[in-house]
């Protein structure tokens, strides 16, 4: 009996990993969207135009997931979108300093204060 005739099978491990995978870290769960849009009202922030008004609202990483941005809500905000679109808000937060610098405002004076307030 050579040693490539017998199968080794191995146990699939039964623990679940300690930290997540590297592309679902950062990810906005569904759990957080749904908080999301009940904070903002179903509204982008920007331009406060309504799901009605717009084609999609979408959830936006205010600092992006490669600069080490997560998932939590005081780090999400709708924005109009699609992000691929331009003239949409989620699209200039994406591609100019103005949409950033928006967004990294509305994060600063009214996000921080409301999550470190105890509001959640």
């Amino acid at each position: 009996m050579s040693m490539f005739n017998e199968i080794r099978a191995v146990p699939k491990p039964t623990f679940k990993r300690r930290v997540k995978k590297q592309k679902d870290r950062g990810k906005i769960t569904s759990q957080v969207l749904a908080e999301v849009w009940k904070r903002d009202k179903g509204c982008c922030v920007l331009c406060k135009k309504s799901s009605k008004q717009v084609w999609t609202l979408e959830g936006h990483h205010i600092i992006f997931r490669s600069q080490g941005g997560t998932g939590e809500p005081w780090n999400v905000a709708l924005a109009c979108g699609p992000v691929t679109q331009s003239g949409t808000c989620h699209w200039k937060a994406h591609n100019t300093r103005a949409g950033r610098l928006a967004f990294i405002e509305y994060q600063q004076k009214i996000l921080l204060p409301f999550y470190q307030g105890g509001a959640s």
